[in-house]
């Protein structure tokens, strides 16, 4: 081989070692260095449903996905029959979630519907490792009333009969709720995840930063 030719490609070959150091320095500080430099920005939807078997959706929607630690977020979640006809459900007990854990109607035994809160960014994969922020409860005892047999839900709409032992009663299957330091107190810095839940055993969820 000429000499020359013979540097000219000792020299390509450290010309190409530098650039492969830089890539494999470049990946390793992209992998294990950005995310405390840059951390990642999650895109929270602020309107999610999910489709039930019973011929309805379970939806939750929040007005913000970011707020700052004393400011107001407002929350609601309602069953809605995506048919354009009357759907018959019958009552269930299916939870994914411990009732006792969400915001619900007050004083309505057998609400089919709920919602909690949560700190931390869960997805519908790893939701049930979560604690729920405890429910502030009344402090008079809720009257009796006997759970509905089943709930007949109007066309294309969240508006329901409620029947019990025979009567109906027009119920609007909707929880809403504005969170803010009255009744969660301050909240941190970080990342919060808002859990709604059916008795029917339907779960969504979604997410809101607070800075």
């Amino acid at each position: 081989m000429d000499p020359q030719d013979d540097l000219e490609y000792k020299r390509n070959v450290r010309s190409m070692s530098f650039v492969l150091a830089a890539i494999v320095i470049t990946i390793f500080a992209a992998i294990f260095i950005s995310p405390y430099l840059n951390p990642s920005h999650y895109a929270f939807q602020r309107t999610v449903s999910v489709e039930s078997p019973y011929g309805f959706e379970l939806a939750l929607d929040l007005n913000s996905t970011s707020l700052s630690g004393n400011g107001r977020i407002a929350i609601t979640a309602w069953i809605n029959n995506t048919s354009a006809q009357i759907e018959n459900i019958t009552s269930a007990n299916s939870w994914g979630l411990d009732r006792n854990s969400l915001w619900t109607r007050l004083c309505t035994p057998g609400w089919p519907l709920g919602f909690g809160i949560m700190q931390g960014h869960y997805t519908s994969e790893n939701y049930t490792e979560g604690r729920l922020f405890d429910v502030p409860r009344p402090a008079f005892a809720c009257p009796y009333s006997p759970l509905p047999d089943y709930f007949l839900l109007a066309p294309h709409a969240s508006r329901a009969l409620a029947s019990t032992n025979g009567t109906a009663e027009s119920w609007d299957l909707r929880v809403e709720l504005i969170v803010s330091c009255c009744n969660l107190g301050p909240l941190s810095a970080g990342v919060y995840t808002v859990v709604a839940a059916d008795e029917w055993g339907d779960v969504v969820l979604t997410n809101f930063q607070v800075s």
